[in-house]
Order: C-alpha cells, then structure tokens, then sequence
C-alpha cells in the first residue's frame, strides 16, 4: 500500500528575498513538505521528527526560494530516504510591482528521480 503525508504550512522564521530591505528582519514563510511511499503497519514517517530536522532552518538567510527548498529536499531526502518528497516553499507578500498574496516553488525528488 502507499500513503501520503502532508505536513502543511510548518512556519520558519527566515531571512528571505534578494533585497537588502526584505532581510532586515526576520519574517514568517510556510514550508509544506510532503512524503509518498510504501505503508506498513504504523507510520512511515513520525511528522514530529520531520519538524525537529525543519527546525535546523530557523533563523537563516536566504535569497532565492529555490535555494530554499533545494536544501529542504536534500535534507528530508538524506534524513528519510524511503519514499519521495515534495517541498513547497510560500513566500507571502512578495514586494513586486503589483499587489501579490504570495509567490510559491514547489521541488519533488525521491526514490526514482
């Protein structure tokens, strides 16, 4: 059997955007990550452990969202390497010329690719 894990909107506190004014201070960016995979009896992935490993990520600086997620991904791929994972990466409010509710990248990887 295969199963699906959603871990919705993990709130990281993070520096994030390429301007200088966007890293004055930090602010709130959702991270969804979500595992696919073989099911056995019990779980498959202890979602309070996956949030422990997400927790290194507090308080960093980054750029790019790409960047970002390439390096969630990696992670979750090295620390649980059964399944594939899909992380997406929200950035709310973007400073754009016009009004944006968020911008989002999403990065897949895992077992086969």
């Amino acid at each position: 059997m295969k199963g699906r894990l959603v871990l919705k909107n993990i709130i990281l506190r993070l520096k994030l955007g390429v301007a200088n004014h966007e890293k004055i201070s930090f602010r709130d960016v959702p991270v969804t990550a979500v595992w696919t995979g073989e099911v056995a009896v019990g779980p498959s992935i202890d979602y309070s452990d996956v949030c422990d490993t997400l927790a290194g990520f507090d308080e960093r600086e980054y750029d790019y969202i790409e960047d970002l997620a390439s390096d969630i991904l990696s992670l979750l791929r090295r620390e649980y390497p059964c399944g594939r994972w899909a992380v997406t990466i929200t950035k709310p409010f973007p400073p754009v010329s016009l009004k944006l509710e968020s911008a989002s990248f999403t990065l897949e990887g895992g077992e086969n690719g």
